[in-house]
């Protein structure tokens, strides 16, 4: 049996302006020492996200008591991420900036598919497309499934490609706020604040606007 944790989130739409990029201006320098888990009774005059002068990646986040906090969210790669609670010491932030570019190379050089180079494409990551599309469905690896019935990899790697070029974005770019959700829970895990996550884990993602809600749930369930 795995146990699973998984976010939802609410995402704004992005400006005309272009994606939401994090900040270059550092945290005020009198809350620089507040890292999560330290707490604040009203939030931080710093914007969200924000980078540090070190790189490091910060949210503003609220929690369910209503305190707030600085939390470090860097999209960075880490430790192995293994989601078995008999696994403790893996739960790391994996290959999160790793593509794939042996079976997509415009994706690593640019953000974006070329559609063209994914016609006729008989293999990702070394496994035929027709296995993937097969195991992705209802019923099979997964009782809700990844694809609907009348889809394939292939159909849902262009439409993906398609919305994510319509909004003026690129394909890290849209994963970078689900990364910082997922390092918030991540964040908790390594604070070893695993038994108390129905009651305090982070509640909300705050944004410069507007706040964006955010929760966790402990799910149990199979997988392969």
């Amino acid at each position: 049996m795995w146990y699973w944790i998984l976010a939802g989130w609410l995402m704004a739409a992005p400006s005309a302006e272009g994606p939401a990029t994090p900040s270059s201006r550092s945290p005020h320098p009198e809350v620089t020492h507040c890292w999560y888990p330290s707490l604040l009774d009203s939030p931080p005059d710093t914007p969200s996200p924000c980078r540090t002068d070190e790189g490091r990646e910060i949210v503003t986040v609220r929690l369910k008591n209503g305190k707030y906090a600085l939390m470090p969210v860097t999209v960075e790669n880490g430790r192995p991420l293994h989601y078995s609670q008999r696994v403790p010491f893996a739960h790391g932030k994996d290959q999160q900036l790793h593509v794939d570019r042996d079976d997509f190379p415009s994706l690593a050089a640019t953000g974006l598919h070329v559609e063209a180079d994914l016609e006729g494409k008989d293999r990702i990551t070394g496994l035929p497309v027709e296995v993937i599309t097969y195991i992705g469905r209802p019923g099979r690896f997964s009782g809700a499934g990844f694809l609907a019935h009348d889809e394939d990899i292939l159909s849902v790697l262009r439409g993906d490609n398609r919305l994510v070029r319509t909004l003026g974005l690129t394909h890290p770019e849209t994963a970078r706020p689900l990364y910082h959700v997922w390092n918030m829970i991540l964040q908790e895990i390594e604070e070893a604040f695993r038994d108390r996550l129905y009651e305090a884990l982070t509640s909300h993602f705050v944004a410069e606007q507007p706040h964006l809600p955010a929760r966790a749930h402990l799910r149990k369930g199979t997988g392969e």
